[in-house]
Parts: structure tokens; C-alpha cells; sequence
């Protein structure tokens, strides 16, 4: 007699954990609509699966509590029916192809579409976060990332890399006179030159201001003065008509090779803008080597 108590009664604890089950979700869902996103599917699932489970529970409960004699007699014979048995059985299959139709066609594309969208927002983030936003080339930052892992392999296996150092001549007196977005626009049009000069391989940088630097792998002192000075031509002849200016702008450029020994980037900048600074001095509107240059790369330039 314990045996079939116990087999009528756990029904109903199954049903009143199924009935916790379902008061959670709905007090959770009430309190907080907003919170869930692409959870609410999921919610909606477990909502149809706590259904399911009352619904089966409570009718094999009333079922079986009528056989053992917890319930009218008559009750037992009614449900016992072929008829009514099938019906919790069909209950579970209408509902598994709920659960499977609301998984399967809805919340997996909807997760896999919001996963992707995270993913495209992170990369937007990081691009925004490495690039220059009124030229689009790299900012400082990413330029000293990209400059800190090309300078060590270039020591590592003892290859050349050089920096230039780019200032626009009179930057200041450009904007004094045009205004700031004639001055925008000169710098655009300087990115525009350098971009069309440098190699893929090379990295050009705003590092602030006027101020730009490329970055030349594989490239020793003497190849890349010959191609600052091409690039302070080019700039030279330009002469571009900005919102119906003519306006001639030139650039000074400072060039400094990476040491062959242990140095970091800022050891290279340093001696690049003492070389830009010997440039302005002597007049502007040219290319200045820097004198700060240890053996090796004097070797180098010599070649």
C-alpha cells in the first residue's frame, strides 16, 4: 500500500516542481520584459515543456491516485479510456515539435545573427580604435604596435628598416588663412600622395597634428631618402584647388634608420624628428638624414 501511495503521489510533486518551474519564468519575465533578448525563446521553450509536463503529470496523477484509491473510482475508469490515454502522449508530440520548430528556425538563426553582429560591433570597435579618423590610416597607437613587431624581426634577423618623419611646411598658416577645412583637406591630400608612393608592405601613420611617419621594412637609409625626396616632389608639384583654393603646400622630412642593436621605436622616432628638425632649420621643403647613426647602418648607407 506505501508502494502505490508513493507511485500515485510523485505525480504531484513532479507537478508542483513543473508548477515552480513555470511561476519562476513568468515572475522573472514580468519583473524584468526588457532583460531577456534572444532569451525569451527560450523562455517561451520552457514554458511549453513546464505545460507539457503539468498537463501529463496532472492527468497520470488523477489516473493513478483514482487506482489506488485517492480519488472517485469512477475517475480511473473514465480516464483509462484507449481514447483519453493517447491524448498526453500526442500532448508530447505537438509540443517537441514546437520546442524543436522555435529552437531549430527561430532562436538558433537569431543567436547565430546577434553572434555575428557582436563580433562585427568588436571588429568596428577595433578598427575605430587603430585608425585615424579624419585621414583613415593608422593613429599613433597602432603605428607603435605595428612599428614595435616590424622593428624586432628586423633586428632579429639583422634586415634594415627606416622611418620618415613627415611635416606639412607652415601647417598653421594654412588654416589661418583657408581655414581648418581647406587644412583638412591639405592633410587628406598629403595621406593621398604617401599612399600612392609607399608599398603595400609599408605602414603610414598620422602620429598627430601635421605630423605623419611611414615606415619602410626591408628599406636601408640611402633607398629611403631616395624616396622622401620623391614624395617631397610629388607633394611640391601637387599644388591641389581645395573648395576652389589653390593652395601649394610642401613637406620637411626627417629620416633615421633602425640601430642593428637592442632599441625600441621611440629611439627611432627620436632621432627621425631630430633629422626633421635639422630639415626645418635649414630652410624647410626637404630631406634631412639623421647623424645619429651607429656603424652598421653607416655601413649600410655607404652601400
Amino acid at each position: 500500500m506505501t508502494t502505490s501511495l508513493a507511485a500515485a503521489l510523485i505525480y504531484w510533486v513532479i507537478v508542483a516542481i513543473w508548477l515552480t518551474v513555470l511561476a519562476t519564468i513568468v515572475y522573472f519575465y514580468i519583473r524584468n520584459p526588457q532583460a531577456f533578448g534572444t532569451t525569451r525563446l527560450l523562455l517561451a521553450v520552457l514554458c511549453v515543456d513546464a505545460v507539457r509536463n503539468l498537463v501529463e503529470n496532472i492527468y497520470f496523477g488523477l489516473y493513478f491516485g483514482s487506482r489506488y484509491q485517492l480519488f472517485s473510482a469512477e475517475l480511473a475508469d473514465l480516464m483509462g479510456q484507449p481514447v483519453l490515454l493517447i491524448v498526453p502522449k500526442m500532448l508530447n508530440v505537438i509540443a517537441g515539435t514546437v520546442v524543436l520548430a522555435l529552437l531549430l528556425f527561430r532562436w538558433l538563426p537569431l543567436a547565430i545573427k546577434k553572434r555575428r553582429a557582436a563580433e562585427q560591433r568588436t571588429s568596428d570597435l577595433e578598427a575605430i580604435a587603430a585608425i585615424d579618423f579624419l585621414t583613415g590610416i593608422c593613429n599613433r597607437c597602432e603605428f607603435e604596435s605595428l612599428a614595435r613587431a616590424e622593428l624586432a624581426r628586423c633586428q632579429r634577423y639583422t634586415r634594415p628598416l627606416s622611418g620618415l618623419l613627415v611635416d606639412v611646411d607652415h601647417f598653421k598658416a594654412v588654416n589661418d588663412q583657408f581655414g581648418h577645412a581647406v587644412g583638412d583637406a591639405v592633410l587628406k591630400n598629403v595621406v593621398a600622395i604617401c599612399g600612392a608612393e609607399k608599398r603595400e608592405s609599408d605602414v603610414l601613420a598620422r602620429l598627430g597634428g601635421d605630423e605623419f611617419i611611414v615606415m619602410l621594412p626591408e628599406t636601408t637609409v640611402a633607398a629611403a631618402a631616395q624616396f622622401a625626396e620623391r614624395l617631397r616632389r610629388r607633394v611640391e608639384d601637387s599644388t591641389p584647388s581645395i573648395y576652389g583654393e589653390n593652395v601649394g603646400v610642401t613637406v620637411s622630412i626627417g629620416i633615421a634608420g633602425a640601430a642593428t642593436g637592442p632599441s625600441g621605436i621611440e629611439e627611432l622616432l627620436r632621432r627621425a624628428d631630430e633629422a626633421l628638425y635639422e630639415a626645418k632649420a635649414l630652410g624647410r621643403n626637404r630631406v634631412a638624414v639623421s647623424r645619429a647613426i651607429d656603424l652598421g647602418l653607416a655601413r649600410e648607407a655607404a652601400e
